[in-house]
C-alpha cells in the first residue's frame, strides 16, 4: 500500500515544507508513512482555502450536503476491508477492532444527520403582529485533531457533523497515524466533496499548536 506523505489544501496535493517524519508499523518496525510536517506558511494557507470555501459551503442546501454524506458512506462501505486493515497496520490493532471502528465511522452519518434534523429545524412561529424565525447557521472554519487510539472513527466523529451543519475543516491527524489520516481525506475526496472544504495537514505537537493558535 503507497501513500503520498503530503498535504491536501484547497484540492490540491502538495508536500509538506518542514521536517521530516515517519509512521511505524509497531509490531514490525516498517515505515507505513513518511512525509514532511507542515509548516506556518502550510497551515495559513490551508486555514485560507477552508475560509475561502466556506461561503459556498456554508450557503449550499442541507439537502445538497446530505448527499456528499450519502456519497462518503458508499465509499467507506465499499473500501472498509482496506481501510480496516490500514488501521491495523499503522495503530496494531487486532483486524476485528479495526473493522468495528470502521463500522462505527459508517454508523455516525446517519446518527449525524439525524441529530441535526431533531435539534436544528428551522422553526417559524407566527405572532399577532410579526413571526418569529429561529435559524442555525455554521461556524466557519473548524479544526479537528485526530487521535492515535481511534484513528479514524474520532476525527470522523467531528468532521462529519462539521459538514453537515455548513462548516468547512482543517484536519490533522496523529502523527502516530498519518497514514490512516490521508486515507480518510482520500475517501472524502473520492466522495467529490468541493475543494478547499476539508483539508489536511501533517505533524507532531508544533503542529498542532500553529494550528490550534491560528487567527482564523
Amino acid at each position: 500500500m503507497t501513500h503520498k506523505g503530503q498535504l491536501l489544501i484547497n484540492g490540491k496535493w502538495q508536500f509538506g515544507k518542514d521536517k521530516v517524519f515517519t509512521s511505524l508499523n509497531p509490531a514490525e518496525q516498517k515505515i507505513i508513512w513518511q512525509g514532511k510536517a507542515a509548516t506556518v506558511k502550510d497551515i495559513d494557507l490551508a486555514v485560507k482555502a477552508a475560509g475561502a470555501a466556506f461561503l459556498g459551503w456554508s450557503g449550499s442546501r442541507l439537502d445538497e450536503r446530505k448527499k456528499y454524506l450519502e456519497k462518503f458512506t458508499a465509499v467507506l462501505e465499499k473500501q472498509k476491508e482496506a481501510f480496516a486493515a490500514l488501521i491495523s497496520e499503522e495503530v496494531g490493532k487486532p483486524k476485528w477492532e479495526s473493522l468495528t471502528e470502521v463500522s462505527a465511522m459508517i454508523s455516525k452519518i446517519t446518527i449525524s444527520i439525524r441529530a441535526y434534523e431533531e435539534r436544528c429545524p428551522t422553526v417559524s412561529v407566527s405572532l399577532a403582529e410579526s413571526s418569529r424565525h429561529t435559524r442555525f447557521k455554521p461556524h466557519g472554519v473548524v479544526a479537528v485533531f485526530g487521535p492515535f487510539n481511534l484513528p479514524g472513527h474520532l476525527p470522523n466523529g467531528h468532521i462529519v457533523p462539521a459538514l453537515l451543519a455548513g462548516n468547512t475543516v482543517v484536519f490533522k491527524p496523529s502523527e502516530l497515524s498519518p497514514a490512516v489520516g490521508e486515507k480518510l481525506v482520500e475517501l472524502w475526496q473520492e466522495a467529490g466533496l468541493p475543494s478547499g472544504v476539508l483539508n489536511l495537514v501533517q505533524g507532531g505537537k508544533a503542529t498542532g499548536i500553529l494550528l490550534s493558535q491560528h487567527k482564523a
